[in-house]
């Protein structure tokens, strides 16, 4: 099975952005949606002048540095990741930006601010790691501001499902964890967990797929997967060539792959008085 929320192999995972910044390229390479993932997510967050904003699970936090044009004044922001190594590459790709307010290693399951702290909680493709995800719903409700927004991007069970096929055609014991993934905070079952601490929820579905057209940055993302999934224990030595020229040979057929993508944002707020 996948540990894709065991915190030593997430710590492998996610120790240095190596692994994610393969995962992005594959997706800014060769997704069909011109507009961009990261350009509709930050236009979701309706930013405002004078905001404190905390990100829980911030990666690279190239958003950052690409939107920082579009960051209203006075915004305060507080990057924090679980990773040490993300955070540190998110310090270098964020370096001179003046709203960056501070760095911070946090679980999202014990958030060490005070309540009603933050006008804004944000929440990409992370919420599936935590162990314990009420938990960690919780503690973001308790620092968000009444009347103030958290925003969680997630994935639902239709994504990326033919990499999954094409693995599992490969070898039927590896197991890629988008089930998993999806089952702990999916598109889903994502509205239900949200309801039980914030009392408005509105999902919003981006369209997109993948026409991938070049078979290394493929295999590069597969490979890239190992902590959150089986593949490098399964596909090693000998192996590793076989599964390349299985790829290989998928690619000749038709010279492309395509791949549906199936994700959306979750925004939900505390209303009314309080």
């Amino acid at each position: 099975m996948s540990n894709f929320n065991n915190t030593d192999e997430l710590k492998k995972q996610y120790g240095t952005s190596d692994n994610l910044n393969n995962r992005i390229l594959l997706h800014s390479l060769f997704s069909t949606n011109k507009s961009g993932w990261a350009n509709w997510v930050f236009k979701s967050y309706r930013l405002k002048p004078n905001q404190r904003i905390l990100e829980l699970g911030c990666g690279n936090a190239e958003i950052w540095k690409a939107k920082a044009e579009g960051v209203p004044q006075n915004t305060k922001l507080i990057l924090s990741d679980f990773s040490a190594g993300m955070l540190k590459t998110a310090k270098i790709n964020t370096n001179g930006l003046d709203f960056v307010e501070e760095y911070a290693l946090i679980d999202a399951q014990s958030i060490p601010f005070d309540d009603k702290a933050f006008d804004i909680v944000i929440a990409n493709h992370m919420l599936y790691h935590v162990p314990d995800v009420n938990k960690a719903l919780a503690e973001i409700s308790r620092v968000l501001k009444q009347g103030g927004a958290f925003y969680a991007t997630a994935t639902g069970n239709r994504h990326l499902k033919e990499i999954s096929d094409i693995l599992y055609d490969f070898d039927n014991t590896i197991d890629f964890a988008l089930d998993s993934i999806n089952k702990a905070f999916g598109l889903e079952n994502g509205k239900d967990l949200l309801s039980r601490h914030f009392n408005y929820v509105k999902l919003k579905r981006y369209i997109d797929s993948l026409h991938i057209t070049d078979p290394k940055p493929f295999i590069d993302y597969i490979f890239s997967s190992q902590g959150i999934s089986n593949v490098r224990d399964i596909i090693t030595g000998e192996k590793t060539e076989r599964f390349k020229c299985y790829i290989a040979d998928l690619f000749s057929e038709k010279g492309y792959l395509d791949v549906k993508k199936d994700s959306g944002i979750f925004i939900s707020r505390l209303c009314g008085a309080g």
